[in-house]
């Protein structure tokens, strides 16, 4: 257990040895503060509260979406595009764990990227609109963490799909790109086919990435879908993503990358 812990930490110092990672700390940081100044001073929100703020501010999670897929579309391929993939393969440590490490890192780098964003807001909205205002029942901060706790399982599950396309193809541009296209599209597409009654619609990955109306008493996308059958079906397809990531990449032959 102790050699996963040491590959972890190398991958950790990947990412944030990497000039990417602090720009797109950066331009979180920047984008929680920006989004402050203008409810504040150009669109007159209303919001006096920083709770109300924070609450506001996980609708930035789609920024940490696309950098996470960025990261996780390039932890894979990357080896093999700069050829350092029969340096890793090398090391007393299996294939199996190596692929763990690289995932572990991904799910670690979405944890930093929302505890940053929370951090960020929680600042913000403290010097922008202080404590003196009242909050309501999804102001509060159970049900903030709630909210983020929403936002990670998405995020998880199309950084686990971006890994698992950098696994098999290799390529990160197609994993980066692929992951981020469905992430945007998927949400019209699914819609387009509920208003055709598709029922097979509910077993599709994007219907039920959003657990949002399981949880402030919405209505599901399709009838009859409920918390626990799309956490079943998001499972499955975890499983079968780390599945397919797991035996290509402890394998697959790489003597001729």
């Amino acid at each position: 257990m102790s050699s996963v812990f040491r590959l972890i930490q190398n991958e950790q110092m990947k990412i944030f040895t990497r000039l990417r990672t602090w720009i797109m700390l950066a331009f979180v940081v920047l984008a929680v503060v920006s989004m402050g100044a203008m409810m504040k001073y150009v669109l007159e929100s209303g919001m006096n509260h920083v709770l109300q703020f924070m609450s506001f501010s996980a609708s930035l999670a789609p920024l940490v979406t696309i950098f996470t897929v960025i990261v996780a579309g390039d932890s894979v391929a990357s080896e093999f595009t700069w050829g350092t993939v029969k340096l890793l393969l090398i090391r007393p440590a299996s294939r199996g764990k190596i692929l763990l490490a690289k995932y572990v890192s991904v799910l670690l780098f979405i944890v930093e990227l929302m505890l940053l964003m929370l951090i960020i807001s929680y600042f913000t909205g403290l010097v922008l609109f202080g404590v003196s205002g009242s909050v309501a029942p999804d102001g509060t901060m159970p049900a903030i963490l709630q909210g983020y706790g929403i936002k990670a399982i998405e995020i998880v599950m199309t950084a686990t799909l971006a890994f698992m396309i950098s696994t098999v193809f290799r390529s990160s541009s197609l994993a980066i790109g692929l992951s981020i296209f469905l992430m945007f599209v998927s949400g019209t597409l699914v819609t387009i086919l509920v208003q055709l009654r598709y029922t097979w619609v509910k077993y599709l990955l994007f219907a039920n990435t959003d657990l949002t109306p399981y949880l402030h008493g919405g209505k599901p996308l399709v009838p009859g879908m409920t918390l626990g059958f799309s956490l079943a079906v998001l499972a499955a397809y975890w499983i079968v993503f780390y599945a397919i990531s797991w035996l290509l990449f402890t394998k697959r032959d790489v003597a001729g990358s």
